[in-house]
């Protein structure tokens, strides 16, 4: 076998040593995951390869919105790079960059003013002379991600084919480093977040009651499921100043917030601490839903959120009760003696609408023997089965009634766990929170005025 001619071993040489430092620069850029160092590693070891006075890496826009598809400058080095702004935008399409994303094509000149597609805009910003160009498509699996230009030779002269073959493989790499780097960035900002919604999620369960109310002969139990790490449920009890007749009244409280998830979550916890601060005055249930719900419209605004509460206050020793909706569902109150369910209903609409409505405050003498009261959010009748049908308040009815003989705590977790049941593996589309008020089965004796 002939030996290749002295020129041509010395041109295979040269490009055998190209080749080398483009592997030992592809290595270099593939080193970190950080995006910001991945793109400035891509521009010096190109801006190395090719020997070039500048270069530059545009990235493409693929956020959903208006912006999308555009190519957002996004890193340059270089003479003038330092008055390039990060984020200087290009239509798809537009100027030469622009073609070669659209096309997924190299382009290479050697006089950049001889082509018609080159946008002066940059050079006239930056007063930066752009002759010779060579600009290559970063693709991944037939996507493109980006465009990196090198702008003018250090020697004068122009970019060759040699420079075109470096710099098309360097690309491919940078596409991979760059995607890489960017769900590697995902990744980390999955687990930040992740992170965050348990601290949150464990800041909300703290708002839970810790202990049922020291009522004589009633008992309180309450349970809330949030569909997502956080929830817009809500539910409180905790007692306060009998302010009419002396002794302790126990408000009990469940609502709702419109949507889920973490702004729901906030917007529950400004509801409860603007209503267990309110409570700490006098003035019954409508008077200080009224209070809650004129700072709740002020926070919200326009927004379009809102939030339905039905706050209902137990007088255990005059066995009455007082209570207001605000756009909730009513409670259900069955009385077993003559095996019926009542409703608690009452006008009012939710909290953070209108400022200046006026609440209705309606009253019942006392619970019957062994009656139970369910207060819930809608996340339990309008949990669906696989079939579509929904749960519903009939079956809520039958399940509090078959164990209306146990505890409040036990007929809470009754009904949850029928819940569970018809709702098998279909998965949890809505927060779900009950509260069970049962009454003793016989009367209490206690001494005491009631004003």
């Amino acid at each position: 076998m002939l030996d290749p001619p002295a020129g041509e071993a010395g041109r295979l040489a040269e490009r055998l040593g190209s080749l080398k430092r483009c592997f030992a620069l592809s290595r270099i850029i593939s080193a970190s995951l950080d995006l910001s160092e991945v793109l400035e590693r891509i521009m010096s070891t190109s801006r190395q390869a090719l020997a070039a006075e500048t270069v530059s890496l545009l990235l493409v826009d693929d956020t959903p919105g208006p912006g999308q598809g555009q190519l957002v400058f996004t890193v340059a080095q270089g003479p003038a790079s330092a008055q390039l702004q990060a984020g200087f935008r290009l239509e798809p399409g537009e100027g030469l960059a622009g073609w070669v994303a659209e096309s997924a094509s190299p382009l290479m000149l050697a006089d950049v003013y001889d082509d018609p597609r080159f946008n002066q805009d940059v050079d006239k910003l930056t007063g930066y002379r752009t002759r010779s160009m060579l600009c290559v498509p970063l693709i991944y699996r037939d996507r493109v991600v980006g465009v990196a230009q090198g702008i003018n030779k250090e020697n004068g002269g122009v970019f060759g084919d040699d420079d075109l073959e470096t710099f098309s493989l360097l690309g491919a790499q940078a596409a991979v480093a760059i995607v890489n780097a960017r769900l590697h960035r995902a990744a980390l900002d999955k687990q930040r977040l992740e992170f965050d919604m348990e601290v949150a999620a464990g800041v909300q369960q703290g708002f839970w009651p810790k202990t049922p109310p020291p009522l004589l002969g009633i008992e309180v139990a309450g349970i809330s499921l949030p569909c997502d790490a956080t929830g817009g449920d809500y539910y409180d009890y905790l007692m306060r100043p009998g302010f009419s007749g002396g002794g302790q009244t126990c408000c009990v409280a469940v609502g709702d917030v419109t949507g889920h998830g973490i702004q729901a979550a906030l917007l529950m916890a400004s509801a409860r601490a603007f209503l267990r601060a309110r409570l700490l005055f006098p003035g019954g249930p409508a008077e200080v839903l009224g209070d809650v719900n004129r700072l709740l419209a002020n926070d919200l605004g326009m927004t379009g959120r809102c939030m339905t509460l039905f706050l209902l206050e137990i007088d255990p020793v005059c066995s009455r009760l007082r209570f207001v909706r605000a756009g909730h569902d009513p409670a259900l109150l069955y009385d077993p003696a003559r095996d019926t369910f009542g409703a608690l209903d009452g006008k009012g609409i939710p909290l953070g609408i209108d400022g200046d409505w006026r609440y209705e405050e309606n009253t019942l003498d006392g619970l019957p023997p062994g009656g139970v009261l369910v207060c819930g959010t809608d996340g339990i009748w309008e949990t669906r089965d696989a079939s579509g049908e929904m749960y519903g308040k009939t079956r809520l009815c039958r399940t509090v009634r078959r164990n209306a003989g146990a505890d409040a705590w036990t007929v809470a977790r009754a009904v949850l766990a029928d819940l569970d049941a018809f709702r098998q593996e279909e998965p949890r589309l809505d927060d779900v929170t009950l509260v069970v008020v049962k009454a003793a089965p016989g009367p209490i004796k206690v001494e005491a005025i009631c004003g």
